[in-house]
């Protein structure tokens, strides 16, 4: 608890973006990506600001990233479609009652 505090949360935010962006993610998945965020987590307590905490969670965000590339999944895609549906429904008009 204490190390993600000194991280601001930055596992479990992370995580819950890659369940937005990744369509029928596997518990293999999930394990996956939750390993590396905690192995960037113990990799980032060493830095003192955020900007460098940053810096280590991207490292460990690409390999992630590559992991689904690697597995048959085009995370370039992925993360367009989910990017595509938020601009969607920002964009959309509410109706009037």
């Amino acid at each position: 608890m204490i190390l993600d505090k000194y991280t601001i949360g930055k596992v479990a935010f992370t995580m819950n973006g890659y369940k937005s962006i990744v369509p029928n993610m596997t518990k293999d998945d999930e394990a996956f990506i939750l390993t590396n965020l905690k192995l960037a987590r113990e990799e980032a307590i060493d830095y003192k600001n955020i900007d460098e905490i940053s810096k280590i969670f991207k490292i460990y965000k690409t390999k992630i990233e590559a992991y689904f590339t690697d597995s048959g999944r085009n995370w370039h895609a992925m993360y367009k479609a989910y990017s595509d549906s938020v601009k969607a429904k920002k964009g959309a008009v509410p109706e009037a009652n």
